[in-house]
């Protein structure tokens, strides 16, 4: 079962991507801001990250600047979810070294489908190594 760490400041978004996911049979973590998830990554490794941009403490753009950093955290995949899609949003994210960006809202099965298929691609790129 893949472990994702949702991290979501919006309770009733997250309740429900965290059902969309568990229905899926992912083990799912909630952390509600960036800062909520570096500590719970460093405390338990998940195979993914799905994160918003926009929270207090560490934002989304922070978020992925210090896994990227950190040797430990820099192989786990980051999809970010977002409402705000501006072309330079979109291309920061991924300059910073996101696998995806993906628009809120998004449909469950276009989630669940960009899930897998970043985790599929990075099962891959381990195998060649």
């Amino acid at each position: 079962m893949n472990k994702v760490l949702l991290v979501e400041d919006t309770p009733s978004l997250a309740t429900e991507i965290m059902d969309i996911l568990r229905m899926e049979d992912f083990d799912v973590s909630l952390a509600i801001n960036g800062l909520d998830a570096l500590n719970k990554l460093r405390i338990q490794l998940s195979d993914i990250v799905i994160s918003d941009l926009f929270m207090p403490e560490i934002d989304g753009f922070q978020l992925i600047t210090e896994l990227k950093n950190d040797d430990k955290l820099k192989h786990i995949p980051i999809i970010i979810l977002s409402a705000r899609t501006t072309s330079d949003t979109i291309e920061k994210v991924k300059e910073l070294g996101a696998d995806l960006f993906l628009q809120k809202p998004c449909d469950s099965r276009h989630l669940v489908g960009s899930i897998k298929k970043v985790l599929i691609k990075k099962e891959r790129v381990n195998t060649n190594d």
